[in-house]
């Protein structure tokens, strides 16, 4: 997988814990080696801790959510980085107000 806006999620985690921190680390070198086409294919990965809402990827990451866009279509399928947010911050939904979230 292509993963557009890297260096965001790596400058965006470095405000969290440093677990979170090496969470998001791992998570950016899965996305790198990965071939997903379908959601099921992340489910495969991820057990059930990836939700689709709209045309965003919800994964969970601890207590924190990592938001991202996506597109299989792809000949090597792209996530595009949007959020990286505390449970608390992803429930007031404000990441909805993106300009391109259809849901």
């Amino acid at each position: 997988m292509r993963l557009i806006k890297l260096s965001n999620v790596v400058n965006d985690s470095e405000k969290y814990p440093e677990e979170i921190q090496k969470e998001v680390r791992a998570w950016i070198q899965t996305v790198k080696e990965a071939e997903w086409r379908h959601l099921q294919d992340i489910r495969n990965t991820y057990n059930r801790s990836v939700d689709q809402v709209g045309n965003r990827l919800i994964f969970n990451i601890k207590s924190y959510r990592l938001i991202v866009g996506f597109n299989f279509q792809t000949k090597t399928g792209i996530i595009y980085y949007k959020h990286l947010l505390t449970h608390k911050e992803y429930e007031l939904n404000k990441w909805k107000n993106d300009s391109d979230f259809q849901e």
